[in-house]
């Protein structure tokens, strides 16, 4: 009991990995999923409607279309914001071509008179000059209600016209584009409001997007926890593996093995903790992104949660592995960075399998990464899906993974000892006080 509580004291004094590799790795992962969650929280989730508003230029060159202007400006400003390009050929041009305005529209001079003339004698109406944004469809939306206030303009005109007898003219004109806007004023079913529905399947999408943020935060462990428990049990064991160290515990009348067997145990306990602290985190991210967590299965829960504290066990083992090869610390962190790294991207978490190339497949199914993923998707509960058999068989495997790691562990340790590096020194150490 004695070394396991040594174990706990070197582990907790390596301050500076703890720091880098557990905390931030994992405040790293979970901002990468606070992105996601975020994204699904504002998903489906809204019961009002908001029109997108076009950008709209009028420019006007005629002189004698002030009323007309006027009028169409009034009209637009019902459903578009109304901006400012300028009126000389240079400002158009670039206001075109930096796409300030989804539709410009260029009152050309003389147009109101020909639009009387046009009407009067039942010719050809002339056009408005109109520049529509090459980027969407709000510059060809707002076009069309430019041509229904002219649509609307000639009818009112031509009502006048058969009212009263009178030719049209470029007054009668303006007057029938005040109207338009008057009588559209004046009629409350001119501009109806958009009602949203309440959606019946609202409160389950919501209950969705919960699961699928906490399945995902869960699958994202795969990376911190196996390069933060590796590289903290690693430099923890290679503590007592110190010639010095090392020949003091063998001389001591306890068994080797039992010695092992506490180190290994205090720095499981911490990856358990460490395990159990991302569970917890990545159910309470979902809640904190205001989406309702009743919507995981509390089946998914659990089994979520004894996978990364089966993973974090397997995490363990690899760096008792690496402990019983005497590698450094640079050595251990270049291991833990490479190996997580691999097994992350292989697991299936980075990529979705379907775009993963088979080579990374067959690489991820030899890695436990792969198989960790693969017990999380057993019992996500997509459908109310709960595969515990597959959930067991998946986390089986990733145990497996764990005891080869110790089996090489304790082979590297076995030869370690029989290195002739434990005897005494030629020359006698004074000990200093």
């Amino acid at each position: 009991m004695h070394t396991f509580k040594t174990t706990l004291k070197i582990l907790l004094a390596q301050r500076l990995m703890i720091l880098i590799y557990v905390v931030w790795l994992c405040l790293m992962m979970f901002g990468l999923s606070w992105s996601m969650i975020a994204d699904l929280s504002k998903a489906d989730s809204s019961v009002t409607f908001d029109a997108a508003r076009p950008d709209v230029a009028v420019v006007n060159r005629d002189a004698h279309g002030a009323a007309l202007d006027e009028a169409l400006r009034d009209f637009l400003a019902k459903d578009c914001d109304l901006v400012d390009v300028g009126t000389t050929s240079e400002q158009l041009q670039t206001a075109a071509a930096s796409n300030y305005a989804d539709l410009i529209v260029i009152i050309p001079d003389g147009y109101t008179q020909r639009l009387a003339d046009a009407l009067a004698e039942d010719g050809e109406e002339p056009r408005l000059d109109v520049v529509v944004s090459f980027t969407g469809a709000y510059g060809s939306l707002a076009k069309l209600e430019v041509d229904d206030f002219l649509r609307l303009t000639r009818l009112e005109a031509l009502a006048g016209q058969a009212a009263d007898g009178s030719p049209v003219s470029a007054a009668a004109v303006t007057d029938a584009a005040g109207r338009v806007n008057d009588t559209l004023a004046d009629d409350p079913d001119a501009y109806p409001a958009i009602h949203v529905a309440d959606d019946p399947k609202a409160a389950t999408d919501r209950q969705e997007s919960a699961r699928t943020a906490y399945v995902t935060t869960v699958k994202m462990g795969v990376y911190p926890l196996l390069a933060a428990m590796l590289v903290c049990t690693a430099l923890t064991m290679n503590s007592f593996a110190e010639s010095n160290v090392r020949r003091r515990l063998y001389a001591s009348p306890q068994r080797t093995g039992a010695m092992v067997i506490q180190q290994f145990a205090g720095c499981a306990l911490f990856g358990v903790v460490v395990s159990l602290l991302y569970w917890a985190a990545s159910l309470a991210l979902p809640m904190l992104g205001g989406l309702p967590v009743d919507g995981v299965p509390p089946a998914t829960i659990m089994y979520c949660g004894l996978s990364l504290a089966i993973y974090s066990l397997v995490a363990v083992s690899a760096g008792f592995m690496i402990s019983m090869l005497s590698a450094n610390a640079v050595a251990v962190n270049a291991v833990a960075n490479v190996f997580g790294l691999l097994v992350m991207f292989t697991s299936g978490m980075a990529f979705p399998v379907d775009m993963m190339p088979k080579v990374m497949i067959a690489i991820g199914k030899l890695l436990p990464g792969w198989w960790f993923c693969q017990s999380i998707d057993a019992v996500n509960g997509a459908d109310g899906r709960i595969d515990a058999g597959a959930w067991l068989a998946c986390s089986g495997l990733v145990l497996l993974f764990g005891v080869a790691f110790i089996c090489l562990g304790l082979a590297f340790s076995k030869l370690r000892r029989n290195r002739p590096d434990l005897s005494a020194p030629g020359a006698t150490q004074l000990a200093e006080v």
